[in-house]
């Protein structure tokens, strides 16, 4: 069972960190009861807030607040363990859950009439009630918001299985991301950010280095709407990307067009891109696509903001951005250099002479974008370079991956692979980048009405500025997407982060939309009806109907429940790589480990590899999967190691024999017979003598196979022994059995014996992100390998020791975002009560 180990008072600097919640908690709940008190007496600020004063003596109110003070102060309980026994750290969690949501409920009764008023304009009954311009306006809204649905619905067709999942590429993967965000929210995760059951439960940061919000509202859905089926909740939120993208271009093209079905094909356009349903369907770019449906809403608020600068649209656009940010880094990164260049060719070439408080709002809710999600944006942005993914970014320049991106399919009318394949379809099942000849064609009339001189529609006075940016914008992004020269050499390598050109279409898209908005008021002008919006549909959805792939799968949700693993390099990426600074990243001269110890499994990938769908415990006729010539460091020469070998042999594979033959620094070393499927070896290499400060080793399986495949061995295990005692290894397999682990937390109860210096937990090593507590004291860890994993490792003495680590991610990034968000709510909340200023904005 699990339970929490409660230490006495740590030295002033473990205090202030592992504290820091539970007072923040505590404090709070002070706050709440002197403010309960001043609000009895109506002093103060109380004095004003009338619509408290009148809920003072509600029983409702007074319960919820109480509620809500009990479950704030409780987090020193937990800490101090003062229920321990009687009521365990996971049960106290769940009081303190039920407590907040207990309290949220009644204050919900308490103000139920403040929220209906807040939720009549959004309400059906209510808008069908009312008479006159209200009534019509919002009928029409909700109307659209129903098509865009019935059409984002139509565009999931090929995931519409409840039971089978459309299994080609990452689908299975963010479906296995969500299961596990559901696990770690019930650990009480908030935010998420190590994934429960992945690499060996060695508790992954895979939600703090990828991605947040779309697995947080893909856990809560999970938990809550569709609890037996994470694939319907991974359904939902693709849906709802595809949805708002489309609602918030059409929301865009009606404030530059005052035309509600030009508005409307404007987004019909978006959430139909090629693009848009090669990353729903045929990558699974699961974050990626809920990006685009949100750099719409960013988009948006930007324009808004510009025109009308106004705190509330400076909130609402620091909440679109720190979604964005917390979706996808790529898309988000290329956001703000694509939007700061629509922005810019708009000032130069237009001149506005009231630019100013818009740019600023809009610069503030940027900052305040990356405040509030800073907690996410700097551990990114500052320990990537010691993780797996860094080899990625610096060695993939992008102007190699536009094979993929010929200029003839970018303008190709229907979805056709980059090269001839035996079937037909391209490696990546359906996935076939294309602009997609609406976005072209809306592009095309923009330009002809431009270069043409031709007169524009009074209607069009709003968007005439943003013609040549919006134009600039498609351009670029379709140059660099198409890259017929390598400019990527002369560009930060910071850009490379991009990887691929393809994801260049993501601003092709939005800019090419708007452009098709605008192009279908400079063909119709006055003259659209509703037989022009029913046809403009139907031609959109038929000209991106071959982008949507017929579905293929396999795997059933209940197999991937069993299972709900990363798989392929998600479960890779963001392992801990410290690069070694005294040697180029382009040489193969780096050593695969810095110390080899006694027991520790041997790393065999490179330090800088790839991820890819190499494992690291197979032999096939090769030293390694990947690098032929990576050196081991040497052991000191009073070290008489011997390397012990245990695997399983596919007999039934062998035609007639097969050895394993050991080769050191080139020269074999020993040859072991292949006769059994058990394989348990012990190499003495007291004997060796290395030639320098590094050796290589290197593995041949030599021998035929009855079904002519190479011939391969399964290793269980390989590493040094009989090390010193102060170079040996407690080792992770006996660890495991004496750590309990609860989301961040790991708690160790480890006894060291005289064999081991060193203990080895199952704990992946991230230094600056982790807090290491020993004896009650804060402790520094070093790595040792595991595999391919780096573990955090401790020297010990003999004895037994209490261990606690927290996963806590960057402390001072953590308690910044937590100021800002206080901040913005603090804002939200006097926003609401203050009366709205008229948005007559700067352009009028």
């Amino acid at each position: 069972m699990w339970r929490y180990w409660s230490p006495q008072i740590p030295p002033t600097e473990s205090f202030l960190d592992l504290m820091l919640i539970p007072v923040i908690g505590f404090g709070l709940a002070v706050i709440l009861l002197i403010g309960f008190f001043l609000l009895y007496q109506e002093v103060g600020i109380f004095k004003n807030l009338k619509f408290l004063i009148i809920q003072k003596n509600n029983p409702f109110f007074i319960l919820a607040l109480l509620c809500l003070v009990l479950g704030l102060a409780l987090g020193l309980v937990g800490y101090w363990g003062i229920l321990e026994p009687k009521l365990s750290a996971a049960d106290l969690q769940a009081l303190r859950r039920n407590l907040v949501i207990l309290s949220l409920l009644l204050f919900g009764v308490t103000f139920r009439q403040y929220l209906l008023n807040w939720i009549k304009p959004v309400t059906t009954m209510a808008i069908w009630r009312k008479i006159g311009t209200f009534n019509y306006r919002n009928r029409i809204a909700i109307l659209t918001y129903i098509l865009f649905g019935l059409i984002a619905l139509a565009w999931m067709a090929p995931m519409a299985s409840a039971k089978i999942i459309f299994s080609i590429n990452d689908h299975t993967s963010h479906i296995g991301y969500i299961v596990q965000g559901r696990m770690a929210l019930e650990e009480g995760q908030f935010p998420l950010r190590v994934a429960p059951l992945e690499n060996f439960g060695f508790r992954y940061p895979g939600f703090q280095f990828y991605s947040q919000l779309p697995y947080f509202f893909g856990a809560i859905i999970y938990k809550f709407l569709t609890p037996t089926n994470p694939y319907t909740a991974y359904k939902i939120l693709l849906w709802s990307a595809l949805w708002l993208g489309g609602i918030f271009i059409y929301r865009l093209g009606f404030f530059f067009t005052r035309s509600q079905i030009a508005a409307i094909l404007g987004g019909v356009a978006y959430m139909s891109a090629p693009y848009f349903l090669n990353n729903v369907h045929a990558r699974g770019a699961f974050t990626e696509a809920i990006a685009q449906g949100i750099l719409a809403i960013v988009l948006f608020y930007v324009i808004q903001t510009f025109y009308y600068p106004h705190y509330r649209h400076l909130i609402l656009g620091a909440i679109a951005w720190c979604a964005l940010g917390l979706t996808h880094i790529i898309t988000f990164v290329y956001t703000t250099i694509f939007i700061a260049l629509l922005g810019g060719i708009f000032l130069v070439k237009n001149k506005p002479s009231h630019w100013q408080q818009g740019t600023i709002y809009i610069s503030l809710s940027y900052i305040w974008a990356w405040l509030l999600a800073l907690y996410f944006l700097a551990p990114v942005a500052l320990e990537s370079s010691s993780l797996a993914i860094r080899r990625q970014i610096q060695a993939i320049n992008p102007f190699n991956t536009t094979d993929i991106t010929p200029i003839a399919n970018l303008l190709a009318p229907d979805s056709l692979p980059h090269q001839p394949t035996e079937l037909g379809i391209a490696p990546t099942y359906g996935f076939h980048p294309a602009v997609g000849w609406i976005l072209l064609a809306g592009f095309g009339t923009v330009i002809y009405f431009v270069f043409a001189g031709k007169s524009l529609p009074r209607r069009l006075w709003r968007s005439q500025p943003w013609l040549t940016p919006l134009l600039s914008v498609f351009i670029l992004a379709l140059f660099l997407t198409w890259s017929p020269i390598n400019i990527w050499n002369l560009l930060p390598r910071q850009l490379w982060v991009t990887q691929f050109t393809f994801r260049f279409l993501t601003h092709v898209m939005w800019s090419g939309a708007l452009l098709t908005t605008l192009a279908i008021m400079l063909i119709f002008r006055e003259r659209l009806r509703s037989r022009h919006l029913i046809l403009g549909i139907l031609i959109i959805v038929i000209a991106s109907r071959p982008w949507l792939p017929i579905p293929r799968g396999t795997v059933t949700v209940e197999e991937l429940l069993q299972d709900p693993l990363f798989r392929y390099s998600g479960a890779l990426d963001y392992l801990y790589r410290l690069p070694n600074k005294s040697v180029p990243v382009s040489t193969k001269s780096q050593p695969a480990v810095e110390k080899i110890y006694g027991k520790a499994e041997l790393q065999l990938l490179h330090p800088d590899w790839i991820p890819g769908y190499l494992s690291w415990d197979v032999f096939i006729n090769g030293p390694l999967p990947i690098d032929v010539d990576i050196p081991y460091p040497a052991w000191p020469e009073t070290e008489k190691p011997t390397l012990v070998l245990q695997g399983k042999v596919p007999m039934d594979k062998i035609k007639n024999q097969a050895n394993l033959i050991i080769f050191i620094d080139q020269q074999p070393l020993t040859s072991i017979p292949l006769t059994q499927e058990e394989l348990k070896v012990k190499i003495p290499f007291a004997d060796v003598k290395l030639a320098g400060n590094a050796f290589e080793l290197k593995f041949i399986v030599d021998g035929e196979t009855t079904d002519g495949n190479p011939l391969y061995i399964r290793m269980d295990h390989l590493y040094f022994d009989d090390f010193s005692a102060e170079n040996t290894l407690l080792p992770v397999h006996a660890t495991k059995e004496m750590c309990n682990q609860k989301g961040v937390v790991t708690n160790c109860e480890v006894e060291m014996t005289a064999e081991a210096g060193i203990v080895q937990l199952p704990i992946l090593y991230y230094p600056a992100m982790q807090q290491v507590v020993v004896d009650n004291q804060p402790t520094a860890g070093f790595f040792t390998n595991y595999r391919d994993f780096n573990l955090l490792s401790l020297n010990l003495s003999p004895g037994k020791h209490q261990i606690q680590v927290k996963f806590t991610g960057l402390i001072w990034a953590n308690l910044i975002s937590f100021l800002a968000w206080l901040a913005l709510i603090t804002m939200a909340i006097a926003l609401k009560f203050y009366p709205r200023k008229s948005e007559q904005g700067i352009y009028k």
